[in-house]
């Protein structure tokens, strides 16, 4: 039996109808922008493996990093733990970020890491005693496929059957010099409601590779804190 015909009897993929779904391709290694099936036919990873792989595949370095952790610890809760791979990496990552990042949150994963985002705001307005729920986020973004990240994405076929279970949300055109006063306006109109905004800056790429400016951006994130 096939690779495919194995796969296709025990896995389901994500984004796939899996009746008319289409063989699929058996990769049995990478190696820096290349994966290989098992024909010997080469593929360009052109999605980085859905935007996790940054370094390319079988990276010499991360392979030889990632053995040496393993062997001395691969993981601990970090509820009630720490350990210094953890603490450097955090320190690593504010020293790049501005003054107003003063601590890290791990997630394992964008979906999550939007869940978690989502909730600590929600929950700032909470702990002040004041009820601002609503999210406020571009019209056609894709944040992820957990519930919150769903939410706040574009709705769509692959939101409806779930529609009613989705928390609401304020949705926007992205900014332009034409629209920049009535975004402006929207955000303003519904100040004592929402809770945060979401964003994918400067580029919506499920949205079909849509571009907005930076400094247009810039006014709705300042119109925001005010």
């Amino acid at each position: 039996m096939s690779l495919q015909q194995r796969d296709k009897d025990v896995n389901w993929h994500p984004y796939t109808q899996m009746k008319i779904a289409e063989d699929t391709i058996p990769i049995v290694k990478g190696k820096g922008v290349y994966l290989f099936d098992n024909q010997g036919n080469r593929y360009i990873d052109a999605v980085s493996s859905w935007w996790v792989t940054i370094h390319g595949h079988a990276h010499p370095y991360i392979a030889q990093k990632v053995s040496e952790q393993l062997n001395t610890l691969e993981q601990v809760i970090f509820a009630g733990f720490t350990h210094e791979p953890a603490v450097q990496l955090s320190e690593n990552l504010l020293s790049l970020l501005p003054d107003n990042q003063q601590k890290v949150f791990y997630s394992d994963n964008g979906s999550t890491a939007v869940e978690v985002a989502l909730k600590m705001c929600i929950q700032y307005w909470y702990n002040q005693g004041k009820k601002k729920t609503k999210i406020l986020a571009f019209k056609d973004a894709y944040h992820g496929d957990t519930f919150g990240a769903m939410s706040v994405s574009g709705r769509s076929v692959w939101t409806k059957p779930f529609g009613e279970m989705l928390f609401e949300v304020i949705f926007m055109d992205t900014p332009t010099s034409e629209n920049l006063n009535d975004l402006k306006a929207i955000i303003q109109n519904h100040s004592q409601e929402i809770a945060c905004f979401i964003y994918e800056p400067l580029i919506q790429g499920a949205a079909g590779m849509l571009m907005h400016k930076a400094e247009d951006l810039s006014v709705l994130m300042k119109i925001c804190r005010e």
